[in-house]
């Protein structure tokens, strides 16, 4: 699906009528072909690119620069549809995780979410399908921040144990992340994830509610069950980050045809659904090692031949090569400049405090 397949995507209006308790609803909607009148339907859908321009509106009209980490902390549960049904209902904190990174980009599809276990934490991780700018940081913090609200205000967790990844530099107003965020913000990183603690996966949510979350699921998958191609980019991610959490694999890169084998598909229908995505495998693997050779580097006491034989490079002078061209520099470098990324909670040298 390429970038003109994206902006033609429908999605809920709810969160722009949302907006217009912030701003003049003529300005807010300028340019989006839509009037308030058009959005008084509750179901009432609009596209992704009248997403974008009434975003971009917003941004324009606010008279502070923070003014949507004000408003996303303002959100109401039952803003998300049928996710806030499932997430207030669900066993575990770990599966209300789950819920919302499998459904929640039926809300925002030019978002891919993804979550993945890194020895002691759980990363819950966003990954954009085309490029957000110049809203990138509203339309990645808002996710994050409607992810804390779930985590703290359900369970019983202190979010100061927990951080949160940017992969983009400090925003002009970062001094003021500290009135929103309750955890620890790194930018400059590889991913834009909350990072937490794993144990917390399992705390109990003492709403838990077994029909309740039965229905919340069902009604998840008939309003924003993924397509084949969306589920196929997602199994893809997650059979990466298994492989190389094996370490009895011999080999370290796993093939095309050993992934579609896993997903139960001929290569050729995983490439025609990675390609109506716009992408292919080699570009997900070569995102996947760029991400992963980031983290791994986070750990100063790996030597750099080590973390190139982690990724299946032959020698470190290849994955140096490699290396480079993803970030620019030399390994050594990134490492020197504190450039690294998938710190732990506590750790980051560019760092807010929550």
């Amino acid at each position: 699906m390429d970038a003109e397949s994206i902006y033609a995507l429908s999605v809920p209006a709810t969160y722009g009528r949302y907006m217009t308790r912030e701003f003049p609803a003529d300005q807010l909607w300028a340019g989006t072909g839509l009037t308030a009148a058009d959005l008084e339907a509750p179901d009432r859908r609009i596209t992704v690119r009248q997403l974008l321009i009434y975003v971009r509106n917003a941004v324009a009209l606010a008279p502070q620069p923070d003014w949507y980490l004000d408003w996303s902390g303002r959100l109401a549960d039952h803003f998300h549809g049928a996710i806030s049904v499932a997430l207030m209902s669900a066993p575990t904190l770990g599966d209300g995780l789950d819920a919302f990174l499998r459904f929640f980009p039926g809300r925002i599809p030019y978002m891919h979410m993804e979550g993945r276990k890194d020895g002691e934490h759980f990363a819950a991780t966003l990954c954009p399908l085309i490029d957000l700018s110049p809203n990138t940081e509203l339309l990645i913090e808002v996710p994050l921040m409607i992810l804390q609200q779930y985590c703290s205000t359900v369970y019983p967790v202190d979010m100061s144990q927990a951080a949160f990844e940017l992969a983009y530099p400090p925003t002009p107003h970062a001094d003021r992340y500290g009135r929103y965020f309750k955890s620890p913000v790194h930018f400059n990183c590889s991913r834009n994830a909350l990072v937490i603690p794993k144990a917390w996966r399992a705390l109990p949510n003492i709403g838990y509610s077994a029909d309740t979350w039965a229905h919340g699921l069902e009604r998840c998958e008939k309003t924003m069950g993924s397509s084949p191609e969306r589920n196929a980019l997602g199994q893809v991610r997650t059979y990466l980050c298994a492989a190389f959490e094996n370490k009895e694999r011999e080999r370290a890169l796993p093939t095309l045809v050993e992934v579609a084998g896993h997903l139960h598909l001929s290569p050729r229908t995983l490439i025609r659904r990675l390609r109506t995505l716009g992408t292919t495998y080699q570009q997900i693997m070569d995102e996947f090692l760029r991400t992963r050779a980031g983290e791994l580097l986070a750990n100063e006491e790996l030597k750099v031949k080590e973390i190139a034989a982690a990724l299946g490079f032959d020698n470190p002078a290849n994955f140096g090569k490699a290396f480079k061209r993803w970030h620019g520099v030399s390994p050594g470098t990134y490492r020197r400049r504190g450039g690294s990324t998938g710190r732990r909670p506590g750790k980051g040298r560019t760092a807010i405090a929550g």
